[in-house]
């Protein structure tokens, strides 16, 4: 668990740009969105330039955001300048390789033109006609570019100066087998990713044989959702949002349409709303509106620390009017997954149950979207969500799942509270917690040496009388990841354990005044 946080720390950097990023296409996707030009009508062509401007932006970066990890996660070794020009080789390597030895019968969301590759031509009779994109693989791609560019880079500083090619530098050799190995690991992965594909395509094939079962339609949402923090959603979005797998309408003019999104926008223009189109979307809403801000303000009451509380204050409203008005999960998902595991798992695990409830009760509410992009698409928002009151076929929709939306904001925040309290540390009680918090303690020097003690979502503050006694050290035996000191005392990364180990420190702290 300890090397787990760790990589919580690491990556938490490039899923703040994420957040950033998160804000630059909600503020973009807000501004030309067809719902919000319902409100407000724009006419300035620099306020719709900057817009498009900011949508492109947001969605490239949001895009390529194994590449970002990748990045910050081989920054962290000595000798950075290295492992990141390694790193930036290697993985242009294992895109351009994938791109010209993968499969070409493989479906077209198996393929992304990943920091703009693809390719028209080629002297290859194989590899001519058409475009060509790298295989998408997701945050699986930034694993393995990473494991082998720190291993290049470890490896390479063990290398004499007098071996056969002494003339090569460490720093080059480290470029030049990273490139190698990327190399020969895509050219495997060209080989294993269609199987991997078939796994999920025969997933997305069971799902789309019934999609009013209610079962079938939980399968969909946690897949979605897992997916999605791997950079594959559009694995399975794709197919049920704009294809026959999520269904088909054949309109008044006689055209075919396929696609759960593209049957509720053509049917929504033609005022002619029917059927169980919007079943790919109707969670989204009580997700952006009211479960995530639920789940945003439970970890905001977790801050024990007023000041703490008053800086982190405006991140949590900033969130919170992002996902009700932009609706993107990426970032806070990510955060979760991260921080806290089994919180993400309780997550994607209602979502699912969400999708299963509302197709049980025939509760439907879609997606207006003409375009076919599911990384620009920012379903189950607060305009759009207000859009539909005036169409009184929606109405009663409209009520359960506001109903829902507010019974699954206190499941959110009381589900968030009692995680932090009770479950992050020795969920199987193995008696783990109460160990590491006595070895706080005596790390600490006592309770008698401490001050005062406060806890967030990801730290322990301890201020202490005599800081002499502190043992860093110690610290980091029971999971401490990092240990700084700050103007309100030590600062102590245990992460998502932070919450439990002040309870029980302050239980200890308790007993000792009363033994006394």
């Amino acid at each position: 668990m300890r090397n787990w946080h760790s990589l919580y720390e690491i990556l938490v950097f490039p899923i703040n740009v994420l957040y950033f990023a998160t804000f630059m296409l909600g503020l973009g996707n807000l501004i030309t969105n067809e719902a919000f030009s319902a409100f407000i009508s724009i006419d300035s062509d620099f306020v719709i330039l900057l817009a498009d401007c900011l949508l492109r932006t947001g969605t490239f970066l949001i895009a390529q955001f194994p590449f970002l990890f990748l990045i910050r996660l081989v920054a962290r070794k000595s000798g950075s300048a290295t492992t990141m020009l390694s790193a930036v080789c290697g993985y242009i390597t294992y895109l351009v390789v994938t791109m010209y030895f993968c499969r070409q019968d493989l479906p077209s969301t198996a393929y992304s033109s990943i920091l703009g590759l693809s390719m028209t031509t080629a002297s290859s009779a194989v590899m001519r006609g058409g475009v060509h994109y790298p295989l998408q693989t997701g945050i699986i791609a930034t694993a393995i570019v990473a494991l082998i560019t720190l291993g290049s880079h470890n490896s390479s500083r063990s290398l004499s100066e007098y071996r056969f090619f002494g003339f090569i530098s460490r720093d080059t050799w480290c470029v030049i087998r990273t490139v190698l190995l990327c190399a020969l690991a895509a050219f495997a992965v060209t080989y294993a990713w269609p199987y991997v594909l078939r796994m999920i395509t025969a997933a997305i094939d069971y799902i789309a044989r019934d999609t009013t079962n209610p079962v079938n339609l939980m399968l969909y949402g946690i897949m979605e959702r897992i997916l999605g923090i791997l950079n594959l959603g559009t694995l399975i979005r794709s197919p049920f949002w704009y294809s026959a797998s999520g269904g088909s309408w054949i309109s008044m003019a006689g055209t075919n349409i396929a696609g759960d999104v593209n049957i509720w926008t053509s049917q929504y223009e033609a005022s002619s709303l029917a059927g169980m189109s919007g079943r790919f979307i109707t969670p989204y809403y009580v997700i952006n509106l009211f479960a995530v801000p639920g789940l945003l303000w439970a970890m905001y009451s977790l801050q024990t620390d007023v000041l703490e509380r008053r800086r982190r204050r405006m991140f949590y409203v900033i969130v919170s009017l992002m996902s009700i008005f932009s609706g993107s999960l990426l970032p806070l998902e990510l955060s979760l997954f991260l921080l806290c595991p089994l919180l993400f798992f309780f997550h994607v695990g209602f979502m699912g149950i969400l999708y299963g409830v509302f197709q049980s009760m025939h509760i439907y509410l879609g997606f207006f979207y003409h375009g076919t992009s599911t990384m620009t698409a920012m379903p189950g928002t607060l305009l759009e969500f207000l859009s539909y009151i005036q169409n009184t076929g929606l109405q009663n929709a409209l009520i359960r799942i506001a109903v829902t939306g507010v019974i699954s904001f206190f499941i959110y925040f009381l589900m968030t509270r009692f995680y932090f309290r009770y479950l992050a540390l020795d969920l199987f009680h193995t008696g783990v917690k109460d160990e590491v918090i006595r070895g706080t303690i005596d790390a600490v020097g006592g309770v008698e040496n401490i001050k005062l003690i406060h806890s967030g979502t990801e730290r322990l503050v301890i201020s202490l009388y005599d800081s002499q006694s502190l043992n860093v050290d110690k610290l980091k035996e029971y999971g401490a990841i990092r240990v700084t000191e700050t103007k309100a005392g030590y600062a102590i990364g245990y992460g998502a354990r932070s919450t439990m180990i002040r309870i029980g420190i302050t239980k200890y702290m308790r007993d000792n005044i009363r033994g006394a």
